[in-house]
């Protein structure tokens, strides 16, 4: 869904665009994902709570105005089911810094050889080959696509 409004944030005027993924501020692009009160712009990550007037960002209250956003009354929103994170073991393939999961390319089953690209993670405005660091057959892919991803998080089990 495509969307443009202006935001107004310790009285600074931004022009913000939506157009798919993406997200223009004053048409400069950034990288953006909200889950669970923890905001990563660009891979850095903040600590986020909204209500009417205000964003409280790390601590620091922010005084913040919309301009033609349209809001409408629904239902509450049912929260997304959390994801589990899954803590590295022996075998485990890990992020190597927090971001999103573009592209699984292995599934359970696949032989893999040491250095092989098995994930491809977006951090930073930039893609990133996460790499098999052994041979073997994959066990378990714990991540797909879309998924955002904590560094040092297990992404694949390779025996």
């Amino acid at each position: 869904m495509d969307r443009e409004f202006a935001l107004k944030v310790d009285g600074t005027e931004y022009k913000i665009e939506m157009r798919g993924n993406s997200l223009l501020v004053d048409g400069q692009p950034f990288v953006v994902g909200l889950e669970n009160g923890v905001l990563t712009v660009d891979g850095i990550v903040y600590e986020v709570a909204l209500d009417e007037r205000s964003a409280v960002v790390d601590g620091k209250e922010h005084r913040v105005e919309a301009a033609g956003m349209s809001s409408r009354a629904a239902a509450p929103k049912k929260k997304a089911p959390k994801r589990k994170v899954v803590s590295a073991g022996v075998g485990s393939v890990t992020a190597i810094m927090p971001g999103a999961i573009l592209k699984v390319l292995v599934a359970h089953g696949d032989q893999v050889q040491d250095g092989d690209v098995v994930v491809i993670l977006e951090a930073m405005k930039m893609e990133n080959e996460i790499h098999a660091h052994k041979s073997g057959v994959v066990q378990k892919v714990h991540v797909a696509p879309g998924d955002s991803v904590e560094n040092g998080q297990a992404l694949i089990e390779i025996a």
